[in-house]
């Protein structure tokens, strides 16, 4: 698991004479077709390039359940917690998740491991009959690898993001430097166990916000806005995951419908066929208003503390749940 976190992190990669060096993670295909020698990367190799160990993860959780046991503990005996406290809890929300998930993945490799390849990774694209060099979005291997999921729930999103923010040429920033999170698919495809755990995620995620829809702002205004931003992020999440939906079930329509193509039938697909200007034109409202809502909710968790209720300065008496009184 942990090679396969350190190779998606752009960790080992190939060099070829004709293209520079790329991350690969087809080890599989390389040393079964082109006699790559399966590369020799011991446990010990990754973790002298890891930047956190398991004492550093320990100290980070043992802070971060001592602050959810301090925002309990406020909360049963009724004191006052801030938005940025809240705002906090989100964050660790996150964080626990994280934790378990990544609890393999070592943390800020930049010094890879490049694996010498003699041929030219273009006689090898040509070889296996993928067309040429230059039709690739990822790396010149991008064959090897399945299509991401339809039923990812996530690809979709930072689908949507590259489309308005991302205006590297291909020339300067491909093969790219590492794979992405968000389109990688795990080995067992994606369950409908993990899709009801991605949905019930999310929505706790935003809906943590909304807890603080009564707190004490500085002003009315500001206690609106927190409210509209909160509401925001909660509604965009239902109405993503609506399109994800729709997209799915009704792709292969509307390529045959609005675009006369009867090879694409997932969204993203349809992505392909859109014009980057429309696709700016679908994308860029939902992106600018996600933008606007989370940047108010982090900003006014900084704000508000210029006016906190008295009992946000309390502490919590511990001996009351000692001593029952």
């Amino acid at each position: 698991m942990r090679h396969a976190f350190f190779a998606n992190m752009g960790g080992v990669l190939l060099g070829c004479p004709d293209c520079r060096p790329f991350p690969i993670d087809a080890y599989h295909y390389m040393v079964e077709n082109y006699h790559l020698e399966y590369p020799d990367v011991a446990e010990r190799t990754i973790e002298d390039r890891n930047k956190a160990d398991g004492f550093a993860r320990a100290i980070t959780l043992k802070q971060i359940i001592w602050f959810l046991i301090q925002s309990l503990g406020r909360w049963m005996q009724r004191l006052g917690l801030s938005t940025i406290e809240l705002s906090t809890l989100a964050f660790i929300f996150c964080t626990l998740n994280t934790f378990h998930f990544w609890g393999h993945k070592p943390l800020d490799v930049v010094t890879p491991i490049v694996l010498s390849f003699s041929v030219p990774v273009e006689e090898t694209v040509a070889k296996a009959g993928k067309g040429s060099l230059n039709s690739y979005a990822q790396t010149p291997l991008d064959f090897v690898k399945p299509p991401v999921s339809r039923s990812s729930l996530c690809a979709l999103f930072w689908f949507g993001i590259k489309i308005v923010v991302d205006w590297r040429k291909k020339d300067q920033s491909f093969p790219i430097k590492s794979f992405e999170n968000s389109r990688t698919t795990p080995p067992r495809g994606i369950t409908i166990g993990d899709i009801v755990f991605a949905i019930a995620f999310s929505l706790s995620y935003f809906g943590i916000h909304l807890a603080g829809w009564n707190f004490i702002f500085p002003s009315r205004t500001e206690q609106m806005l927190w409210r509209i931003s909160s509401l925001a992020l909660l509604g965009l999440l239902v109405f993503y995951l609506a399109a994800v939906v729709f997209g799915t079930l009704t792709a292969g329509w509307i390529a045959r419908t609005f675009f006369e193509n009867d090879k694409e039938t997932t969204i993203f697909g349809i992505g392909s066929l859109l014009s980057r200007r429309t696709a700016i034109l679908f994308h860029a409202p939902i992106v600018v208003a996600y933008a606007l809502a989370r940047t108010y909710i982090i900003v006014e968790g900084f704000v508000s503390l210029r006016t906190l209720s008295s009992t946000a300065f309390v502490s919590v008496n511990w001996s009351k749940f000692v001593g029952g009184n």
